[in-house]
């Protein structure tokens, strides 16, 4: 079956407005609430099957990444190189890459980045991993990260049914590691912040995982031609 370019763009534009949860381009992730690990995951688990139509066992995506010591800025190498070879034995050799060049010259940097691409199958098996490394020592970057996605539609608390209306999905890529975060996209199938919109706010706020801050709240709608998305503040 052939798609045209139109019609995947058409089906990008806002049918009708909407409001959406999402963070500024200047901040990537916001803190899961939780403290560790274990809480932290409890927490993405109760959201995700009180408030959304995700398969919890069934993620978008998940992969494991371990980077060694930065080591130009004075970072001891030993301990992350003993995670990247625990996690070697555990789930494979994975992918070594440069996280990075010099420029202009494009001499890659000495430190490294390894990323073990994981099925669903072993989602059990790497949240049990990532849990049995805690502490985590503290790095610039990871030392080791276990990173999950969930594409979702969201619910109705008590009758569990899919909100009316969702054009687009909901969605939540997940950092479990040594300072758990989360990137979130909250598409809310409301024309305005009106009293319904609120009412439902108010029935799933207490089980986000994350700080729900107001200030992150976009009414989204095509422009006048039907060519693109606008954004304002509610």
């Amino acid at each position: 079956m052939v798609v045209s370019q139109n019609f995947i763009k058409k089906r990008m534009i806002a049918e009708r407005p909407y409001i959406i949860y999402a963070l500024p381009i200047s901040r990537t992730t916001q803190a899961l609430t939780g403290g560790k690990i274990e809480k932290v995951w409890t927490n993405v688990q109760n959201f995700l099957t009180a408030c959304t139509n995700a398969d919890l066992k069934n993620p978008n995506s998940i992969y494991l990444t371990g980077f060694t010591a930065d080591e130009d800025h004075g970072e001891e190498p030993y301990l992350a190189e003993q995670l990247i070879k625990k996690t070697q034995q555990v789930f494979g050799q994975g992918e070594t890459e440069t996280i990075g060049y010099l420029y202009p010259e494009m001499t890659p940097l000495r430190q490294t980045k390894t990323t073990w691409q994981l099925t669903a199958n072993d989602i059990d098996k790497a949240i049990k991993y990532i849990m049995e490394l805690q502490p985590i020592p503290k790095y610039n970057l990871g030392p080791i990260e276990l990173i999950i996605s969930y594409d979702f539609k969201l619910v109705d608390t008590v009758s569990k049914t899919e909100l009316p209306n969702q054009q687009y999905p909901s969605s939540l890529l997940i950092w479990l590691t040594r300072n758990n975060c989360v990137s979130p996209s909250l598409c809310f199938p409301f024309t305005e912040s009106d009293k319904n919109f609120w009412s439902y706010v108010d029935s799933i706020e207490k089980l986000i995982p994350f700080k729900f801050n107001k200030k992150y709240l976009r009414l989204g709608r095509s422009n006048r031609k039907g060519t693109a998305n606008m954004y304002s503040k509610l």
